[in-house]
């Protein structure tokens, strides 16, 4: 998602310190986990920080960390992911897809007695129908290219709504749709090629199964509370617009949660948050750099620190379809000309410095990616290269973000580093939350230089260099082209031989960093303030949204 699917609270809080960050998280890998012990409070009530307003929740439209957070607590797919493994298991079906001898049918049996959260029985069809809105062209979802895959649903999904032919766009409709078929509770997929990850896909947010009646009772705004009914444990019961999102359990849901409440509140400066999390008000922190000198000083704070694995990677995005970043001379001189050790020591505190994209401990890590190390020299060098064009539309260059005081002194920091090592000169621009999510999901509003991250949605290589870097993403961010890149990961995606698969992933990972589409920066890690009545929280190396939505619960508050 293009950080995370919400989805993990350390990321979501992330957001109000350096962005926004797209894409998702599963869970995978172990890691530390909150004590267990204890009475859980009937009434308990959980709160969290989302950091700002979701652009959307649409489950079928939506790609950013606090948006999937929020669907994927009201909503189940068809799979979830194991907490130790990250490899996926049955969620709202009853077991593992039966897989057709070609690799290029999946049928999903659904659990017995499934239902929604006001009682109306759950049917295969409903989901047929969460796919049928994602592969639509009409919904203009991020994540559309994830049904790809689906027999039909890109012919469908890249027709125009408003320009091409009524008879044409029905047929492809029909086309689509009878890729899907729906026996009792049994639904069939039915793929265009092998595809070794689309289980994995089955348990992301893009196909739940979103109500029809719903959906068209609501229209344009059926995911406010009254409309928006899912089938997973929890509610949104209350929605005040710019400051927080209440959930509250569902009776309805096959495994309840041990939870009464979840409430996420919406505060996008870290300092307020953090202050919050000091005087009670949350139960949950991420932490950043400028909080540790209070945190270590502070007996009680310093016992309330979890530490955990990380999944996203951060980046310096460029539009490289607008100058002066189509010159890829200006952005290899870019990409090396600052200081990654030096951003971890002195700034972020937290992390690990990053010269290539996928994230350590995540399959297609490439230690030995180095192309976009720090080299002052050669980064200069890079940049006497480029075109005249190019060099003419660094005068009143900007880099875009999310607006907040400590976004604010990181993004000053590359500015010095473009200053001093390339004699460029930066503006700071910074946008409301929304408004840069907003700006960032559209190719034709893409600034020509902003800051973002990406979470891993699921474990395998797929997920980080098709989805956002292919021509045929609808989640890329920065307008990268290359046939090479995408000869390489198309045929990567549908190769059986796992070897012959994660050799071809590196080779276009190593295009990816050569090319500098993007600016690696640092691979998070997760350092979190828990307050001691939480329990069962797990913190791993994909985030916790899955199981851990009816995991967790608290004790009394003391």
């Amino acid at each position: 998602m293009t950080a995370t699917r919400n989805r993990i609270w350390p990321l979501v809080t992330l957001l109000t310190l350096v962005g926004l960050v797209a894409g998702a998280c599963t869970q995978q890998g172990g890691g530390p986990t909150t004590g267990g012990g204890g009475q859980a409070d009937p009434n308990g009530e959980l709160v969290g920080n989302m950091g700002s307003e979701p652009d959307t929740i649409d489950p079928q439209k939506e790609s950013f960390v606090q948006e999937i957070g929020v669907t994927m607590r009201v909503f189940e797919a068809l799979m979830s992911f194991d907490l130790k493994t990250g490899k996926p298991i049955p969620a709202a079906a009853k077991d593992q897809p039966k897989v057709s001898a070609d690799g290029k049918s999946y049928t999903y049996t659904l659990r017995d007695g499934l239902k929604y959260s006001d009682g109306k029985a759950l049917t295969a069809n409903d989901f047929k129908y969460g796919w049928q809105r994602l592969c639509d062209p009409a919904t203009a979802g991020e994540y559309a290219f994830t049904g790809y895959v689906v027999a039909g649903c890109e012919a469908w999904n890249t027709m125009d709504p408003k320009k091409d032919d009524p008879a044409k766009l029905a047929a492809a409709k029909q086309t689509f749709l009878s890729s899907i078929t729906v026996s009792g509770n049994d639904i069939t997929f039915k793929l265009t090629d092998p595809a070794p990850y689309f289980n994995a896909i089955a348990g992301l947010w893009v196909g739940v199964p979103s109500r029809e009646d719903q959906v068209t009772k609501g229209g344009d705004k059926w995911t406010e509370p009254a409309t928006y009914i899912g089938n997973g444990p929890f509610m949104l019961s209350e929605w005040k617009h710019q400051e927080k999102m209440v959930f509250t359990r569902n009776p309805n849901y096959r495994n309840p949660a041990k939870l009464a409440k979840w409430t996420s509140v919406m505060i996008n400066e870290g300092a307020v948050a953090f202050a919050a999390y000091r005087n009670n008000e949350l139960d949950l922190y991420a932490v950043a750099a400028e909080d540790l000198r209070s945190i270590d000083s502070d007996a009680d704070l310093s016992k309330q620190v979890v530490d955990g694995p990380g999944s996203c990677t951060f980046y310096i995005g460029f539009n490289n379809k607008k100058d002066p970043f189509t010159d890829k001379n200006v952005r290899v001189a870019f990409a090396r000309s600052f200081d990654r050790e030096a951003y971890i020591k002195d700034v972020a505190k937290i992390g690990k410095p990053a010269t290539s994209f996928i994230a350590p401990g995540l399959p297609g890590y490439d230690s030995g990616d180095t192309f976009q190390k720090f080299d002052a020299s050669a980064a200069k060098a890079s940049l006497a290269l480029a075109s005249p064009t190019a060099s003419a539309a660094l005068k009143g260059l900007k880099i875009t973000y999310s607006a907040s005081a400590r976004a604010k002194t990181r993004l000053e920091w590359f500015q010095q580093q473009w200053k001093t090592n390339l004699g460029a000169d930066v503006t700071l621009d910074p946008v409301d939350s929304t408004t840069y999510t907003q700006l960032v999901k559209k190719p034709e509003t893409l600034p020509a230089m902003f800051y973002l991250g990406w979470c891993a949605d699921y474990y395998d290589q797929q997920d980080w260099l098709t989805t956002v870097f292919s021509s045929k993403a609808s989640s890329g961010r920065v307008g990268y082209q290359s046939k090479a890149f995408d000869d390489l990961v198309f045929a990567a995606d549908k190769e059986p031989d796992p070897k012959k698969r994660d050799d071809m992933y590196v080779q276009a990972s190593r295009l990816l960093s050569q090319d500098s589409a993007a600016a690696f920066i640092y691979y998070d890690a997760a350092k979190l303030l828990v307050k001691p009545w939480v329990k069962n929280y797990s913190i791993t190396a994909l985030g916790f949204e899955v199981q851990h939505w009816t995991d967790v619960f608290v004790t009394k508050k003391s």
